[in-house]
């Protein structure tokens, strides 16, 4: 696969005190008894009822702690988080500059990483490039190189990568939807839980309480999850926040589309009880009722 590249916004805040690690422990759903320094994690923040506050990489560059929110999600995160404040010795700021995400897909990213930066990188591991630079490895539904910066920094870093071809919005959407990864206010949201959407894998069973825990907790031990997020492919137009359609009952919602080569491809939600890859599915949009063919992400 030919290396790519997309630049994205994204929401940043700087957590400090010698409680951060305790407290991130104490709110989300990953276990973070120990975050060691030049690592970073994955977590989801729940609300009350189990549902999405955001996905967070909380990273732990030994001298900064910063929590990496969806693109404009970084008040909410930080609004729910200080409702919780009480004692502890935590405090979360927002930085005066905005910072943006370079995201590499492709073959050889440690060879890129390597080539471009004089950097080996290893899993979960993140590594300073300059102030307020930083690089990671990921593989959360898709392999890639990420590069977080301060955006006035952008035109530095993207003339580094003249030699990768830079995706645009419609193409970063095609692969995050085929590669199944939940994004942003379309499937990060107060309507869904981190299991439904794919998210179980940052979501720890043994480390004890946290906000949301108990519901998350009862639809595990039950194995009753109200609904499912599916990919979807459709020859006619569909769009976000259509209503799906089998056997003439409606069965869940479109939550991302994005058109790539003359075709419909997204990502949506069906209740469990009506999920039957088998089955013929509808999609309603603007009225029209379009055949729409679901896949199960793997």
């Amino acid at each position: 696969m030919a290396n790519k590249y997309f630049i994205k916004d994204i929401g940043l805040l700087r957590a400090s005190g010698k409680d951060t690690i305790d407290f991130i422990n104490r709110m989300s759903t990953n276990n973070f008894k120990t975050l060691p320094a030049d690592e970073f994690r994955k977590t989801v923040f729940t609300t009350d009822k189990g549902r999405i506050i955001d996905l967070v990489n909380v990273v732990n560059l030994k001298d900064n702690l910063f929590l990496l929110t969806s693109d404009n999600f970084q008040d909410k995160v930080k609004a729910h988080l200080d409702k919780y404040i009480i004692m502890d010795d935590v405090m979360l700021e927002r930085p005066g500059e905005d910072f943006s995400q370079i995201i590499i897909t492709g073959d050889d990213l440690e060879g890129i990483s390597k080539k471009l930066f004089d950097v080996d990188v290893l899993k979960n591991k993140v590594y300073k490039l300059n102030e307020n630079v930083f690089l990671f490895y990921d593989d959360h539904g898709l392999e890639t190189l990420n590069i977080i910066l301060n955006k006035k920094n952008i035109d530095v870093y993207a003339d580094q990568l003249k030699d990768l071809k830079k995706s645009d919005r419609d193409e970063y959407e095609s692969v995050r939807i085929e590669a199944g990864i939940p994004e942003g206010e379309n499937e990060l949201n107060d309507q869904i839980n981190p299991v439904e959407c794919g998210l179980g894998q940052y979501v720890s069973f043994t480390k004890g309480c946290y906000i949301g825990q108990e519901v998350i907790a009862r639809l595990d031990s039950q194995g009753k999850i109200p609904k499912q997020m599916v990919k979807l492919k459709s020859e006619s137009m569909i769009g976000r926040g259509d209503k799906i359609y089998s056997d003439e009952k409606e069965t869940g919602f479109v939550s991302s589309v994005v058109k790539h080569n003359g075709n419909y491809t997204g990502l949506g939600f069906i209740r469990s009880v009506n999920l039957d890859f088998e089955k013929n599915y509808f999609a309603e949009h603007e009225s029209e009722r379009s055949k729409i063919d679901i896949y199960k992400i793997n």
